[in-house]
């Protein structure tokens, strides 16, 4: 079994902080989980070798600690986990080697940010425009939640390529989304756009358009997007 090499984080992250009382609720720990966790034979090692390309599809440089929340309400705390957004795998390691998470059983983890102490809390979601589950950020949770979803691109090394922008080698690129789930309804994507927000909030168009102009609302604003959808579920 292969040691995880050491990895370069992309862009910096600000993790938005999620207070104790927003973590999952009704969860039991349960020692023999622990175990299960470590010793199943579904689960799969990971082996990444990012050698010879820029960045990484992960979300951290270094494992956090972090919570998993199960589908069977039990959890398991003090884990070191990090998050492959590239392909939507959630890993933990015993610092020699990692291990990949059988994802389906997992409603909720966390990860400790090592920086600053904020916890970013990850739910697992069904968006049928893709057709398959996927781990994203709860920025928000209230009637209405609002999502932050991690994302990499993947680009081909094109030195000597026609029209190439003369990339010496592979690399992740990062960017995010944003979903916005209303009132328990399936999460949409939140575009940049006032166009996109307003047929989100259609039913409240008047007041949300006033919240607007008021206070001049940037939709690439990651704190205007959770004062957007406060004020939603506040009217």
């Amino acid at each position: 079994m292969k040691r995880y090499g050491s990895v370069i984080l992309l862009a910096s992250i600000y993790p938005a902080l999620i207070l104790a009382q927003n973590l999952p609720a009704g969860y039991d720990v349960v020692s023999k989980l622990q175990q299960q966790v470590w010793m199943d034979k579904k689960l799969a090692t990971a082996d990444p070798n990012y050698t010879n390309v820029k960045g990484t599809p992960l979300i951290f440089e270094k494992f956090q600690n972090g919570n998993f929340y199960f589908s069977n309400k039990t959890f398991i705390t003090d884990r070191l986990i990090n998050y492959n957004c590239y392909v939507d795998e959630v890993l933990f390691s015993d610092e020699k080697n990692i291990y990949k998470a059988t994802s389906q059983d997992i409603d909720y983890f966390t990860i400790t940010s090592s920086e600053n102490g904020s916890i970013l809390l990850f739910k697992q979601v069904f968006l049928s425009s893709e057709k398959k589950r996927i781990f994203m950020q709860v920025l928000y949770q209230g009637k209405s939640v609002l999502f932050k979803r991690y994302r990499k691109e993947f680009l081909k090394a094109d030195v000597g390529q026609p029209y190439g922008s003369n990339r010496q080698m592979d690399e992740y690129n990062d960017y995010y989304e944003y979903y916005v789930s209303v009132y328990g309804k399936e999460p949409v994507i939140l575009k940049p756009r006032k166009s996109a927000a307003a047929e989100i909030f259609s039913d409240k168009s008047e007041i949300m358009e006033e919240f607007f102009k008021k206070e001049k609302i940037n939709l690439k604003d990651e704190k205007d997007l959770i004062r957007l959808i406060e004020y939603y579920d506040k009217n």
